[in-house]
């Protein structure tokens, strides 16, 4: 397959679809209502069992219900391991890149002028492209190859006035050291990018839906089979269900929500460049 650019080749680097707020208000209402149609579900099921002479089955459903609470159980782990193992991977390598992006810029101060300012805004310019904006701060039609598109424009420079900048009479010592930082910087992208796509894809978000809402549908219908009253409990685990369920996709969403990925070294280092600079004018 052939590419244009660089960032055409991240085709699986994508964006939720769906606002976390439209997430939360669904299971906010599908989950309890799912309770809700089972338990008249099974009472009108109950009904037309009376009707027709049979007795009521008092263990009705015992079986399936567990089998798919244990399912529930064993999909809430997986999917809050991975959201949890993914989110820590995120923050582990912004730091490491905005590390190595503060030793390129410090170890450039070693080269001689003109090159060492030139390569020093050039890691500027890259660092603030590193940062990407939260979904309400992106703007209208955002797309992760448009971050990709400036983001490696930023980065294409880099090398060529590491190479200018290290020429002529600059030891081989000091050549060697700040290439060894400028390449850091540049592998650093590449581990940010393994973890920029989503951890999990949306069929399992799907398949943990389709399991939590037939779990509380099967409660409640064993309770409307048995001739009993839909109480408080099933609510309770339904509220658990929802907390926990907007606390994986609140964890995966790095940019948006209560849990959010602190970019504050990487702003600290943006921060700490552009004072440097400032300050040589």
């Amino acid at each position: 397959m052939q590419y244009d650019t660089a960032a055409a080749i991240y085709t699986d680097l994508t964006v939720p679809s769906t606002s976390l707020l439209g997430l939360v208000l669904l299971l906010l209402v599908t989950l309890p209502l799912a309770a809700v149609a089972g338990f008249y579900t099974g009472k009108s099921r109950r009904a037309t069992v009376l009707q027709q002479g049979k007795e009521i089955d008092m263990v009705v459903g015992e079986t399936t219900l567990g089998a798919i609470m244990a399912l529930l159980g064993l999909l809430l782990a997986f999917t809050f391991g991975n959201a949890l193992t993914i989110s820590q991977a995120r923050k582990a390598t912004l730091t490491e890149e905005a590390a190595a992006l503060g030793t390129a810029f410090l170890r450039a101060d070693y080269l001689a002028e003109p090159g060492r300012t030139e390569l020093q805004k050039a890691l500027l310019t890259y660092a603030e492209t590193r940062v990407i904006a939260d979904r309400a701060h992106r703007p209208e039609g955002f797309t992760p190859q448009e971050f990709l598109e400036e983001t490696l424009s930023a980065q294409a420079v880099l090398w060529p006035l590491t190479l200018e900048a290290t020429g002529g009479d600059t030891p081989p010592a000091i050549q060697s050291m700040v290439a060894s930082a400028m390449n850091d910087a540049l592998d650093a992208h590449l581990y940010r990018m393994q973890t920029s796509t989503l951890p999990i894809s949306t069929y399992t978000h799907l398949m943990l839906l389709a399991a939590a809402l037939m779990a509380l549908f099967l409660l409640g219908n064993r309770a409307g089979m048995l001739g009993r009253q839909l109480t408080w409990r099933t609510f309770v685990l339904s509220g658990f269900l929802f907390f926990v369920m907007t606390t994986i996709l609140d964890t995966q969403r790095g940019g948006e929500g209560l849990i959010r990925i602190d970019d504050t070294a990487l702003k600290a280092t943006i921060f700490d460049m552009r004072t440097a600079l400032e300050g040589r004018t």
